[in-house]
């Protein structure tokens, strides 16, 4: 069931422009069937079996740190691991 809700700043969905402004927008609620395109989720706990292709493998992190003290502490880290 489709519900149109007035929404504003702490509501999720809905990230205001200005101070002050909300929007009526169309919320599906918690009902989820084969109507539904996209589902977002979080996995917050990690069970006893791997999911494959999402929980089996590691990805490393695409950038990285750009602050000179982050910089730092990763190379120190770095060099620790490399000790022969």
């Amino acid at each position: 069931m489709t519900m149109r809700l007035l929404l504003s700043k702490g509501h999720s969905c809905y990230r205001p422009r200005r101070t002050g402004e909300r929007k009526r927008k169309s919320v599906r609620g918690c009902i989820v069937d084969t109507n539904l395109s996209v589902l977002n989720l979080v996995i917050v706990k990690k069970g006893e079996k791997d999911i494959p292709g999402l929980t089996d493998t590691t990805v490393p992190p695409r950038l990285g740190p750009k602050r000179a003290s982050r910089i730092r502490k990763k190379l120190v880290s770095l060099r620790s691991a490399c000790v022969i």
